[in-house]
C-alpha cells in the first residue's frame, strides 16, 4: 500500500504542476469518444501518443499553460482525430470532411466555367445589340410586376434592384463577379455568404435569359440546385467568430441532412435519365441508339469518330450499361449506412455515379488494409461520355451529388492528410460553442428538409406518371427551381442535318461561315470545348431536326436576327458583339467585306471515316466527314434601304 502511495505521488509529481489538466483532458477524450462513438482500442495508440505530446508540451511551454481545461481536452480531441485518419485509423462513426472539402471545390470549378462563358457570349448573345435582347424581357416583366419584391419571387434575379434599365456592363460585372467568387471557392475561402451570391448571380442571368433559347438546358437548373445544397453544406454563419465571408478555419462536420439531400438530387437525376430513354424512342427498347448518337449528337469530338464505328454488338451492350448505371443500380446512392455493408453498398453506388476509386478499409494492429478497390463501372461510363462530345458542364455537374456517397475513407489517402493538416484545430469553448451550432443546425436542416420534401411531391409525381401525364423531362415546378425533373437524349435522331450559313457581296460567289466547334468545313477537326459551352454552336443543332421549319420558326427565331446582323455592315464594333459568337475566320471576313447576300442551307453530314484509320493518313489532309445537299431552308436576303430584310430575286443573283 505504501509503495503504491508513494508511486501514485511520483506519478502527480512528474505530471508537472499541470497534471489535474492532463487528468481533465483525459476524462473530456474518454466522454468526448463515447459520444463520437469511437473504438478505444482502436486509437488507444494514438491516444497516448496525443496525450504524451500534449504533456511535454505543458512543461516546456509557458503559452500552453493558459490554455483552459476544456480548450486542452478540445485541443486533445480534434488532435487525436486527425491523426485518426493520417494514420489510417478508422472510427466507427463516418466521417465527412473530405467529402465536404471536394463537393464544394467541384462547385466552385462549374460555377466558373458558367459564368466564364456568360463573361464571352451573353453581350453578344442577348446584349443591347446582341441577338435576342435581354433588356426587353427585363422591362416586360417590370410591366407585370408592381414591386421588385414580387417581381424577385416570380422571375428571381438581382437586376430588379438595379434601379435602372439593364445594361450590358450589368451582365458583364454580373459574370465576373461570379468568377471572381467562384475562385473564392475553388481555394478554399468559401462559406454560405459566398456560395449564396454565386446562386444569385448564375439566378439572375438564367432568368434574365427567359425570353430566348440559349439558356433553355437542363444543366442551369441543375447547376442552381445543386448550388442552393451547397450553400447549406457550408458551415452555418458565425458573424461574431469573423467567418462571414470563409468558413472556420476548423474541422466541421458537414450535415448529415444536406449530405441525404444531394444523394437524392443524385437519384432524381439518374433516375429521370433512365426513364425518360425506356419510355421515349424506340431505339433504347431495340438497343440501337448507340448506332447514331455519336454521329448526330449536338458537338461531336474527335473521339465520336472512335466510338461510332464500333462493332455493332458492342453499342449494344452500352445500352444495357447505360441502364444499369441509370436505373438499376442508383437506389444503391440513398441506401442508409447502418452497418458495414450498407455502408460500402452506398460507397459502390456512389463510385458507380463519379469516376474514383473507392477502397474499405479495415483497421487492424494499427495499419491500414485495402481489402477491396471499386473500379467504378461509371468511371468509364463518364469518361467514355466526356471523350464521346462536347455536353458543356452536363457530366461534371452530374458527378458532383453522388460525391456525396462518399466518406472520407473512400478518397485517396495522400487528399485526406491534406485537408485535415491543412486545417486548423479549434482551441474555443466547443462545449458551448456546439450546443448553439447543433440547435441552429437542426432548425436549419429541418426546415431544408421539409423545403425539399414538398417540393419533391411533384418531381415524384412527374417520374412516376402518377397524373397520367407523359414525363417532363428538364421541368421546373416552382419559380426559384429548388427541385426539378431531369433527363437528356429520350430520342436519338438517326440521320444528321446541319444548317450552313453562306453569305454572298455579288450573288455568286458565297463564302460559309463557320462557327466555333459545329460541323461545317469537312476537312476542320472537331473540337474538344467540355466544360465549356458554345451556346449559339448548341443552338442551331435543334434546327436540324425535323420538320426544319418549325424549328426554326418556334424554337430557334434568332437566326433571322443573326442574317439581319451580317447584312447590316455596321463598321461600329460595339454594335456588332454577336462576332464573338463565331468562328475567328468567320468574325474576321465578315468585318473586312461588304456583305449584300446571306442564306442558310440544309445538309446531311455523315462521318467519313473510324479514328483509327484517319489517323494513319501522313501528307494529305484529311477529311472528316462527308456531306450532300438536303434542302433549302432560308433563300437568299437581301436588306432594303428601310432596313427590312427581303428575299432576293434571281435577276439579283444572276448578276
Amino acid at each position: 500500500m505504501h509503495r503504491r502511495r508513494r508511486h501514485q505521488r511520483d506519478t502527480d509529481e512528474g505530471a508537472g504542476p499541470d497534471s489535474s489538466v492532463g487528468r481533465s483532458g483525459e476524462a473530456d477524450d474518454s466522454r468526448l469518444q463515447k459520444l463520437e462513438g469511437k473504438d478505444t482500442h482502436d486509437v488507444s495508440t494514438c491516444a497516448k501518443d496525443e496525450h504524451a505530446i500534449i504533456k511535454d508540451t505543458t512543461t516546456s511551454s509557458p503559452k500552453q499553460k493558459h490554455i483552459s481545461e476544456k480548450g486542452k481536452a478540445t485541443h486533445d480531441v480534434y488532435a487525436k482525430d486527425t491523426n485518426t485518419i493520417i494514420k489510417g485509423t478508422i472510427s466507427s462513426k463516418q466521417s465527412f470532411h473530405v467529402t465536404k472539402y471536394v463537393i464544394l471545390r467541384c462547385v466552385g470549378f462549374v460555377y466558373f466555367i458558367a459564368f466564364l462563358g456568360a463573361y464571352y457570349q451573353n453581350i453578344g448573345l442577348m446584349g443591347k445589340n446582341g441577338l435576342v435582347p435581354a433588356i426587353n424581357h427585363m422591362e416586360q416583366l417590370k410591366q407585370n410586376f408592381s414591386t421588385p419584391i414580387k417581381g424577385f419571387l416570380s422571375h428571381p434575379t438581382l437586376y430588379w434592384f438595379i434601379g435602372t434599365t439593364l445594361e450590358d456592363w450589368h451582365m458583364e460585372a454580373t459574370a465576373i463577379i461570379g468568377m471572381i467568387l467562384s475562385i473564392f471557392v475553388m481555394i478554399g475561402l468559401n462559406s454560405w455568404l459566398v456560395m449564396l451570391m454565386l446562386w444569385l448571380l448564375d439566378f439572375s442571368i438564367v432568368t434574365v435569359a427567359g425570353s430566348n433559347s440559349f439558356y433553355a438546358y437542363g444543366w442551369e437548373s441543375q447547376l442552381l440546385e445543386t448550388g442552393f445544397l451547397a450553400i447549406w453544406l457550408c458551415d452555418i454563419p458565425s458573424f461574431s467568430k469573423g467567418y462571414i465571408f470563409r468558413d472556420a478555419p476548423s474541422l466541421s462536420e458537414p450535415s448529415l441532412i444536406v449530405l441525404w439531400l444531394f444523394r437524392w438530387l443524385c437519384a432524381r437525376i439518374s433516375i429521370g435519365a433512365g426513364l425518360i430513354k425506356l419510355r421515349g424512342g424506340k431505339c433504347w427498347q431495340e438497343k440501337t441508339c448507340l448506332y447514331y448518337h455519336f454521329e448526330t449528337q449536338p458537338i461531336p469530338s474527335p473521339m465520336s469518330f472512335l466510338f461510332h464505328f464500333l462493332p455493332k454488338q458492342m453499342l449494344r451492350r452500352a445500352v444495357d450499361l447505360d441502364f444499369f448505371v441509370q436505373l438499376y443500380s442508383i437506389w444503391l446512392v440513398i441506401l442508409p449506412g447502418f452497418n458495414w455493408y450498407m455502408t460500402n453498398l452506398r460507397r459502390l453506388g456512389g463510385s458507380i455515379q463519379v469516376s474514383i476509386c473507392v477502397k474499405s478499409l479495415y483497421n487492424h494492429m494499427k495499419c491500414v488494409v485495402c481489402v477491396l478497390t471499386l473500379f467504378s463501372i461509371q468511371a468509364g461510363f463518364m469518361i467514355n461520355i466526356m471523350l464521346s462530345g462536347n455536353f458543356a458542364f452536363l457530366n461534371h455537374v452530374t458527378i458532383i451529388p453522388a460525391l456525396a456517397c462518399l466518406d472520407d475513407a473512400c478518397f485517396p489517402s495522400w487528399l485526406t492528410n491534406y485537408v485535415y493538416q491543412s486545417r486548423k484545430i479549434r482551441t474555443d469553448d466547443v462545449e458551448s460553442r456546439t450546443r448553439r451550432s447543433k440547435i441552429a443546425r437542426l432548425f436549419i436542416d429541418i426546415c431544408l428538409l421539409s423545403l425539399i420534401g414538398m417540393l419533391s411531391i411533384p418531381v415524384i409525381t412527374n417520374l412516376l406518371q402518377i397524373d397520367g401525364n407523359r414525363q417532363a423531362m428538364n421541368a421546373s415546378f416552382s419559380s426559384f427551381r429548388l427541385v426539378n425533373t431531369y433527363g437528356a437524349f429520350g430520342s436519338v435522331g438517326e440521320v444528321r442535318y446541319e444548317p450552313i450559313i453562306s453569305v454572298s457581296s455579288d450573288g455568286q460567289n458565297w463564302t460559309e461561315v463557320e462557327l466555333p466547334c459545329k460541323p461545317g468545313d469537312v476537312k476542320r477537326r472537331p473540337c474538344f470545348c467540355a466544360p465549356y459551352h458554345y451556346r449559339l454552336d448548341w443552338n442551331i443543332w435543334f434546327i436540324g431536326f425535323k420538320p426544319h421549319q418549325s424549328m426554326l420558326q418556334r424554337r430557334e427565331r434568332w437566326m433571322y436576327e443573326l442574317l439581319h446582323k451580317m447584312l447590316d455592315n455596321s463598321t461600329d464594333s460595339d454594335k456588332r458583339p454577336w462576332l464573338s459568337l463565331l468562328h475567328p475566320i468567320s468574325a474576321t471576313y465578315l468585318e473586312q467585306n461588304t456583305i449584300q447576300y446571306a442564306k442558310v442551307d440544309m445538309y446531311r453530314y455523315k462521318m467519313n471515316e473510324a479514328l483509327w484509320l484517319m489517323s494513319r493518313i501522313r501528307g494529305e489532309e484529311v477529311v472528316w466527314w462527308t456531306r450532300e445537299f438536303e434542302e433549302v431552308l432560308i433563300r437568299p436576303l437581301r436588306m432594303q434601304a428601310n432596313g427590312v430584310l427581303a428575299y432576293a430575286n434571281m435577276y439579283e443573283l444572276q448578276g
